[in-house]
């Protein structure tokens, strides 16, 4: 093969790759450092979350942060909680700077307890201040909050929901939520935030907030709705002795919305009670022609609808068998709705 062969063959190679790469678009990128740092119950119970309300998610390391440009293949990075230390040593500038740009750019970041620290420009821990780089929030978070329960414990702390936030329109007044070594939030002088949630008995500090950074949107979460105390749909068996009095995983849902830009919803229209061993599986995902519905345990009949991101249904029917041909709709994004007796489901499917 002569030279111009070989360009030639190499550039053709280069353009399958990012090709196929740019097929790869999901909704949130999960940092994941192998429980080191990020706490492997919280990365799995938002992962479940966002199973349930039909969310696409893909790990990522410090080594994914730091050498890909986030903004192209995410709408959104989530930050779990742990140790927000480990986060500043392994992310480096680049890092730093391609989540900056995922968010300045119509994206979005949701960080729970130290997730959330360290997206704030320094943390208070203990009387020590440490400096973060990722400057998200001008502020600083401040904990942890003995009054709440002495670290390393936890507890359930009750929070006031600021009902005049968009983000609670459906949200009661309290929440229980787990805290587990969480910060208050104090934001400098000339910040704007909106305070979405306070620590209920302890002074009203903020608990929740959110704010803009450029273009795009930012939720720093202190304590950790995306733990199911009384349930086992969020795959982790931590304080599974206490109980939230409901589910935290309602606000969550409006709070996604907020955070990719969508119109914000109610989780009470497509909830069901918890079915227990059923896992739903979707695939190929990105599709083509077909998919394939795989639903654990489940034999009565089904209904299948397909909505449109106007919401409206383009494909009703019952599902006899596992595959549904798709090749009659154009390129996009869809939302799948399987109905049956005792389950209801929403799946997000892209169509290539």
């Amino acid at each position: 093969m002569n030279s111009s062969a070989m360009t030639k063959a190499i550039l053709i190679l280069l353009l399958f790759s990012q090709n196929l790469l740019a097929q790869q678009q999901y909704d949130f990128a999960i940092y994941h450092d192998g429980n080191i740092g990020a706490w492997e119950d919280g990365v799995v119970a938002f992962e479940h979350f966002l199973d349930w309300k039909g969310l696409t998610h893909n790990r990522v390391t410090a080594e994914d942060i730091n050498s890909i440009v986030l903004k192209n293949y995410y709408s959104a990075i989530f930050f779990p909680g742990g140790d927000a230390d480990y986060y500043n040593a392994d992310i480096d500038a680049f890092g730093i700077q391609h989540i900056q740009e995922l968010v300045a750019e119509n994206g979005a970041y949701i960080g729970m307890c130290a997730g959330a620290e360290f997206a704030c420009d320094q943390l208070v821990w203990e009387g020590i201040a440490y400096d973060y780089p990722l400057d998200l929030f001008q502020g600083e978070a401040v904990g942890p909050i003995d009054e709440l329960a002495v670290w390393p414990d936890y507890a359930m702390a009750t929070l006031s929901m600021n009902l005049n936030d968009e983000l609670n329109q459906y949200e009661p007044a309290n929440e229980d939520i787990l805290y587990w070594g969480g910060s208050i939030f104090n934001a400098y002088e000339g910040t704007e935030v909106d305070t979405i949630a306070t620590f209920d008995g302890y002074l009203d500090e903020a608990a929740i907030i959110k704010l803009n950074y450029g273009e795009g949107r930012v939720l720093l979460i202190s304590p950790h709705p995306e733990i199911e105390e009384d349930s086992e749909r969020d795959g982790v068996n931590i304080a599974s002795e206490l109980s939230d009095n409901g589910s935290d995983w309602n606000f969550l849902w409006t709070a996604t919305d907020w955070l990719l830009g969508n119109p914000l919803t109610d989780s009470s229209s497509v909830f069901v009670p918890e079915i227990k061993n059923k896992k739903v599986r979707l695939y190929p995902n990105p599709a083509k022609d077909f998919v394939n519905v795989q639903i654990d345990d489940l034999q009565e009949k089904k209904t299948v609808f397909i909505f449109n991101q106007l919401g409206k249904i383009v494909k009703q029917l019952s599902l006899k068998d596992s595959s549904i041909d798709i090749s009659d709709l154009p390129r996009g994004i869809y939302i799948l709705k399987i109905e049956s007796r005792d389950i209801n489901i929403r799946k997000k499917l892209i169509i290539q």
